[in-house]
């Protein structure tokens, strides 16, 4: 980065720690948010032919070709409202839960994650259907897609099409550890609560887990799950070092055939 800084405007080229870490972050979420999709577009393709075709990723065990159960895995943009991905019925029902916390001067804003794992509706609207392939590459133009393509999912969804959350980190500070925590237990409850949705799972990937208790700060339960009695359960389910992009990728593929809806 610098080396090319000071080729391009020498003497003169200078960045900051916070934004070089800046920068390195973008491109960290961006490549796991690339693999994911890709990872995503081979299930789908498994789902509606019962072929496995991807010399990339492994076929995930127990995988069920299913037309109806195509995912698509989103990169969400920083500052992209949730709620707008809600069909107009499901908005209805957060805007009446969030109406009626303004009346009392409280409000529990639907956090966005950076990358959301979405069941596709059947019929599938026209904004998943870049989800069935895969990205070619990382040029500008694959990148904008990336970076836009949840812009054509707005007002589509329900609840029960939620299947997962991704926090990407590559920060130990505590106040972006805790971020998560908050993030997941607002999602879980507004999703299963409000939006009657199915559980939810919520991941935090990280680049590195130096300077910080991670795995021990990530085993706060999840208040929903407290409030629910019966088994408790982690806010985060599951707190994993994402070094590669393609082996998280098919870790998350592998998970798929878990999600009973």
């Amino acid at each position: 980065m610098d080396t090319a800084g000071d080729a391009i405007w020498p003497g003169v080229f200078d960045l900051t720690d916070a934004q070089k870490a800046k920068v390195d972050g973008d491109i960290y979420e961006m490549m796991e948010a690339a693999a994911l999709w890709n990872a995503g577009a081979a299930w789908n393709t498994l789902m509606d032919t019962g072929e496995w075709s991807s010399s990339v990723f492994t076929k995930p065990v127990g995988a069920v070709p299913t037309p109806a159960r195509k995912v698509a895995i989103v990169k969400m943009a920083r500052g992209a409202d949730t709620t707008l991905l809600l069909n107009y019925k499901a908005r209805a029902e957060y805007k009446a839960f969030e109406g009626a916390l303004q009346t009392r001067g409280m409000e529990l804003k639907l956090s966005t994650p950076d990358i959301l794992g979405l069941r596709i509706p059947d019929p599938i609207p026209d904004g998943f259907k870049p989800f069935l392939s895969p990205l070619p590459d990382l040029r500008y133009s694959q990148q904008e897609a990336l970076e836009t393509a949840w812009q054509g999912l707005q007002g589509t969804l329900e609840g029960r099409h939620f299947l997962f959350a991704i926090a990407v980190k590559t920060s130990t500070r505590s106040d972006r550890l805790y971020q998560a925590l908050f993030e997941a237990n607002v999602l879980k409850y507004i999703l299963g609560y409000v939006l009657r949705g199915p559980a939810i799972k919520f991941h935090a990937h990280l680049e590195t887990f130096d300077g910080a208790d991670v795995v021990g700060r990530y085993k706060a339960a999840s208040m929903t799950s407290l409030l629910a009695g019966g088994t408790p359960s982690k806010a985060i389910d599951e707190t994993y070092l994402a070094l590669s992009p393609r082996d998280t990728a098919q870790h998350i593929l592998d998970q798929l055939p878990e999600f009973p809806l």
